[in-house]
């Protein structure tokens, strides 16, 4: 997994909190998943068959499971599948992801704390009658 900082304007940001919000999604998740769908959307105008199926299914054109590919033998629990160095490696992965994101969201925090506390003081502060 790899982690990105992506700059948004407030306008840009506002909207996706909004949206993210009505469709009970963080802003991390909507953005990954508008990625994937302009992925699969170029990949499709392309001509790539792999997205293909992808695209019809996500748009709901297509009702044949038999295209839908199925994975060669059962799936077992990422646990079986991994090595424990393997598993300990994804976990430390995500684990400073996370991490990352508590940062990011305690600095955005103090951020518009300081935001809200520079307001109040010019709200507080008595405006001076201008000479004529």
């Amino acid at each position: 997994m790899h982690q990105t900082t992506v700059r948004f304007g407030a306008d840009l940001w506002d909207a996706l909190e909004r949206e993210g919000a009505r469709l009970g999604v963080s802003v991390a998740q909507y953005v990954r998943e508008a990625a994937l769908a302009r992925l699969m959307y170029a990949a499709s105008k392309r001509g790539d068959d792999e997205f293909d199926l992808a695209l019809e299914i996500a748009l709901g054109e297509t009702a044949e499971p038999a295209r839908i590919p199925q994975p060669a033998g059962s799936l077992r629990p990422a646990a079986e599948v991994l090595s424990p160095m393997e598993r300990a490696e994804v976990e430390s992965s995500e684990s400073a992801a996370l991490w990352g994101q508590a940062r990011q969201a305690r600095r955005r925090a103090q951020e518009l704390r300081h935001m809200n506390a520079a307001r109040m003081r010019r709200a507080e502060t008595p405006r001076r009658a201008e000479p004529r």
